[in-house]
């Protein structure tokens, strides 16, 4: 039987799937803070390219080379699971990009400058006020009152809105 032709199994779907998985997983360890940090998410890039290729070539052999190849409804089930974080993780890599830069935020130990902010019941409070020691001759200032603290955590949150 020279005519017979041998099916094989199509592994380019789950190739696909594979390195669509490792673009999340790249995502994922970004906040893990590894060496080379800055190029995780060119490398989540990287894997999104090469899954779309795979799904686009599993796709193919599937469709266009029934004959040889096998596993269409698997085919595209894959596909259609590995898009799934495809997207997500093109979609992270653009909006990371839209983020501000953060060279003007300040770092770890930085002297703050002076702000004013509402407390909580609405008074305005500034940073140089809560840092002052206070003065003893109010005496109807409660115990917690009457000490500044010797330090403020201030946590700045990086984004827009």
């Amino acid at each position: 039987m020279p005519d017979a032709i041998e099916r094989r199994r199509n592994v380019a779907p789950w190739w696909g799937l594979l390195f669509a998985i490792g673009a999340i997983g790249c995502n994922a360890a970004f906040f893990a803070s590894p060496p080379l940090q800055g190029m995780l998410p060119w490398l989540s890039l990287s894997f999104v390219v090469l899954a779309l290729i795979f799904l686009v070539t599993g796709l193919r052999r599937a469709f266009g080379q029934g004959h040889v190849y096998r596993g269409k409804v698997l085919s595209v089930v894959l596909t259609v699971i590995a898009l799934i974080p495809v997207g997500l993780a093109a979609f992270v890599f653009v909006s990371a990009r839209r983020l501000p830069s953060s060279t003007a935020a300040p770092q770890v130990g930085q002297k703050v400058p002076d702000f004013t902010l509402s407390d909580t019941l609405g008074r305005p409070v500034s940073l140089d006020q809560l840092l002052a020691p206070a003065s003893s001759s109010s005496s109807s200032v409660s115990f917690s009152e009457s000490r500044a603290p010797k330090a403020v955590l201030l946590i700045f949150y990086r984004g827009y809105w």
